[in-house]
This record gives C-alpha cells, structure tokens and sequence, in this order.
C-alpha cells in the first residue's frame, strides 16, 4: 500500500481550519454563542503536539492498523436532563469505523455502555457494516462488534485488561467520551457531576496505553478523553474548566468544534492518504446513520429533542462540512494524480512556447479597443 504522508500533511492542515470553525456552541460551559473558545483549546493542543492534530493522528493509524486488526473505538455520553446518549460522539464513532474498515481493513469494536449497546448497534448498521460477535468480525472485512463500557468503577478496571488482552488492539480511539477530573469526578459541559450515569472509561485508556497501544481521543470543550493533554489550558480558558477539566491523556488529541467533526477529519485524511476518496462517508450514508440516530433517541444536548441535530446545530452544518471536507480531498488529489485534468490548464499554459505571443496579441487587441471606447467619449 503506498501511502502519500505528504497530501495528508497538506489536507490535514486545511480540515483542521475547517473542523475548528466554530458554528455554535462553544464546548465546555456550553456558552452558545458568547465565546468562541474552540480556538483557543485547538492552538494549545497544537502548542503541546506539533500539528495538524489530524495528520498526528491518522499517520499513527496507518502506522499501526493492518487488516483485520481490532480498533476499539468508545463513545457515548449519557446526558441530563433528557437522560439519554447525545448524537455527538456515537455518530462519529460509527462513521470512523467505517472509514477504518474501509481504508485500512480494521475491524472496529465499539465500547460504550451496556444502555447505549443496542443504538450504538443501529448507527453501526447505518454505516453499511454488519455487527456479529467479535470473534466472527475479526475474520471478515466490513465487520464489526460492541462491547459493553460499565458505569461500575470495580467493574471497568477488572475487565479493562481483560478486553486489551483478548482483542489486542492495535489503536484505540475515544469520541467525546466524558472522562475523570482531576477529583476523580465526571462532569457535563456546565458542571454538573454525572459520575453515577457514565462508563469509567480512564481504565480502559489506561490499559490500551500499558500495553503500548496508540489512543486518540477526540473532544470540543475540555471533559473529554484525551483532554488531560492541555489540562492546565483548559482550566484557563474554559468558564467551567477548574470543575470539568479532564486529566485523562491520550497519544494524540485532536480538538473540533463538534467531536464528530474530528472523526470526520481523521476520515478526510486518511481518505487523501490512501488516495482514496470512498474512505469518507457519502452524505447519503451521514443522513442514514443521523437518521438512526434520531430514531433510537440520541439527543441534541442543547434541546433535549431526538431530532438529528447536534450540540445545537442543524443537519445541513455536518452536512455542509461534509461535502466541504471532500473537497479538499478529491481536487487536490485530482490536481496529484491526474495530470491532464483541466484545473491544471493554467499551470500548462505557463509553460507553452506560445505563451508570450499570445499576451502580445492580446495586449494589442486590448489597447485598440480602449482607444476606441475613449475617443467615442
């Protein structure tokens, strides 16, 4: 498989830019609206990792992914008042798990509570991936399982090595996944603490990382996975960042504006370095899976309605950026791979021996038509 680092980088670069735009929310203190802190959380990952956030992370997936490989992918963010999983993170996870048994021919498995299990199941099935039993999956390409993430803190650290073990991940990656504070606490965005309703996933991550397995997690507002990287940032910049800030790590951290739009962005890169522009999703395929999503109840947290919206933006936003994301992949990977396409017209004629002449005979019609229009004034 030969793989182009170098487009990546470049694409990379420009999706970041993109999936940081912030639209509405603000992430952490769900200031909608007033404080546009994405930016801010996005530069201080940059500052602590080198960047784009999106090249670190998908350059340590194809280095590490091979066929049938397992990736355990988490999510799922039980949220009050409505008290049921939000669309953000589930939707993404899904999507990612797609792009990585596509591109790469992992085997995803996704961790999320046992009460999230069957509509995780769902939006998996939106995906076009088939959900069986883990050890069926790991024979078979566009195959995936669920896995369950308990709420019971005994239980997630005893069977936290236990998954590592038999599943031998080669990559794990969490998506807006509610993670410790640094009393121990889990916390919405506003600060609510909602330790007793979400998986106590620090176990989880703690053992993919003892066993030298390569984590990313994937956050907007400073509680999430991967967020203990820029702790200090968040506290700072974030209005509920001392109560909400997680100290959980991860290899890589990646910020969004959205936290799907992270896993859309690893999409698009990995799409361009495969060359491979099928790796992300088709809009048909997002408006399946957020369909799934509303159907099975996932919440937009700003409404509290199951109506396929997201951390309080419309369908027509993750579809915009979608299609946007193509993109940047599919023109410069044009530009790359087809040297004949007529958006390289410009760049041939720079170079034609009739270059010159050309703009001297042009130059003369140019002048005479001048002349004329002034001396009929």
């Amino acid at each position: 498989m030969n793989i182009d680092l170098e487009l990546c980088h470049v694409v990379a670069d420009s999706v970041d830019r993109l999936t940081t735009s912030q639209i509405f929310m603000s992430g952490g203190g769900a200031d909608p609206t007033v404080r546009n802190i994405n930016a801010d959380l996005y530069n201080a990952a940059v500052r602590v990792q080198g960047g784009p956030l999106s090249f670190l992370a998908t350059k340590g997936l194809i280095e590490r992914v091979k066929p049938r490989d397992v990736v355990v992918i988490c999510a799922g963010f039980f949220d009050p008042p409505a008290m049921i999983t939000e669309a953000d993170g589930p939707v993404g996870a899904a999507l990612l798990g797609r792009a990585l048994a596509a591109g790469l021919g992992a085997t995803p498995v996704f961790l999320t509570e046992v009460t999230n299990m069957p509509r995780m199941a769902e939006l998996v099935r939106a995906t076009g991936l088939e959900v069986v039993d883990v050890d069926l999956a790991r024979t078979t390409a566009f195959k995936a399982a669920i896995a369950p993430l308990p709420i019971d803190d005994g239980n997630a650290r005893r069977l936290a090595p236990e998954l590592m073990r038999d599943l031998n991940p080669a990559a794990m990656v969490c998506i807006e996944k509610p993670s410790p504070s640094d009393k121990g606490t889990f916390h919405v965005g506003s600060g609510v603490d909602v330790s007793s309703l979400v998986g106590k996933v620090q176990h989880y991550v703690h053992a993919a990382r003892d066993a030298g397995v390569f984590t990313i997690g994937i956050g907007d507002g400073g509680n999430e996975a991967g967020m203990g990287r820029i702790h200090s940032d968040v506290c700072e910049i974030v209005s509920t960042g001392k109560i909400i800030g997680t100290v959980l790590e991860t290899d890589v951290l990646i910020v969004s504006a959205i936290a799907n739009w992270g896993a859309y962005a690893i999409e698009a890169c990995l799409a361009a370095a495969l060359h491979l522009p099928e790796v992300l999703h088709p809009t048909a395929v997002e408006r399946r899976v957020m369909d799934a999503a509303a159907r099975t109840g996932m919440i937009d947290p700003m409404s509290g309605l199951a109506q396929g919206w997201v951390d309080g933006t419309p369908p027509i936003c993750s579809e915009s950026l979608l299609e946007l994301l193509r993109c940047i992949v599919e023109l410069r990977l044009d530009l790359k791979t087809r040297p004949q396409t007529l958006a390289r017209n410009g760049y041939r004629w720079h170079h034609a021996d009739d270059r010159d002449h050309q703009i001297a005979v042009w130059a003369k019609a140019l002048a005479a038509e001048e002349e004329a229009f002034f001396k009929r004034g």
